[in-house]
């Protein structure tokens, strides 16, 4: 009796650990295969407002993302590549209707420092547009975030485009942010407080339709799970008549949104 016993409790333990080995060797197959890590995001946004400014004529819109990262081993970087979505509507006879970014670089942390770099590019791209209107363009962007401690980051970046959005030459941006993670006494959520200033200079004004100008953002964004719920206020320092022949696209606004990661 007691060797059918110990028999079947061979037999049921070996059943459990074939299929648990199988799926640990599929799990590290499909790691060689394909190393690295994907990740993405979807938002639905009341605006989607590109440094102060609407891309959509202060109408709602849907956004997502995918990107794709893998350690180089060299210094704790990784290299990435990914593209980013919206809908806008520049009161163009419908000329574009979508947006596509293809974002690619590199990003990693200096040690302990609380020092963290980004060296990437961006291509945006226009589809539908008409080639004469020259809406695609490239920027460099390189970006630096330094964690003060565990409550406080600031960050920094500047974009160089050689010939920005509309044929319009060079095109520099400025930008400088902090961020505040204050505690908060509920399980599960988190609350993070930001804020940013830029700066945009364009090289022919008369082309784009706008004068060199300042914007700004404040907000804040509670997440719980993988779901970020964001209100923020955002403004520019340009009035109707500087901002495309007396438009209200650069006024300063309310923007809602919720979105996704995974």
């Amino acid at each position: 009796m007691n060797r059918t016993i110990l028999a079947v409790a061979t037999a049921a333990a070996l059943a459990t650990a074939v299929p648990v080995a199988m799926a640990e060797d599929a799990d590290k197959k499909a790691d060689d295969v394909i190393p690295g890590e994907i990740s993405g995001s979807v938002a639905l946004t009341s605006d989607y407002v590109f440094r102060g400014i609407s891309q959509t004529d202060r109408d709602a819109a849907i956004q997502g993302s995918l990107e794709y990262s893998i350690d180089t081993g060299i210094a704790g970087a990784s290299a990435y590549a990914g593209f980013w979505g919206s809908n806008v509507n520049f009161n163009d006879g419908d000329q574009a209707q979508a947006e596509i970014d293809a974002l690619f670089g590199f990003r990693g942390d200096v040690g302990d420092t609380g020092l963290s770099w980004d060296f990437g590019g961006i291509y945006y791209w226009y589809p539908g547009a008409s080639s004469r209107l020259d809406y695609d363009y490239w920027e460099i962007v390189p970006k630096v975030e330094y964690a003060v401690n565990d409550l406080v980051s600031v960050s920094a970046l500047y974009a160089f485009s050689p010939n920005f959005f509309a044929d319009t030459g060079f095109g520099h941006y400025v930008q400088g942010g902090v961020s505040v993670t204050p505690p908060l006494p509920f399980a599960g959520f988190d609350l993070s407080l930001d804020g940013t200033v830029g700066y945009q200079w364009i090289e022919s004004n008369s082309k784009a339709g706008i004068e060199d100008y300042l914007n700004w953002s404040i907000g804040a964004t509670v997440s719980v799970k993988s779901l970020d719920f964001t209100v923020a206020y955002t403004d520019t320092n340009l009035s109707h008549s500087d901002c495309f022949s007396n438009t209200n696209v650069c006024d300063g606004r309310v923007v809602f949104s919720v979105g996704a990661k995974f």
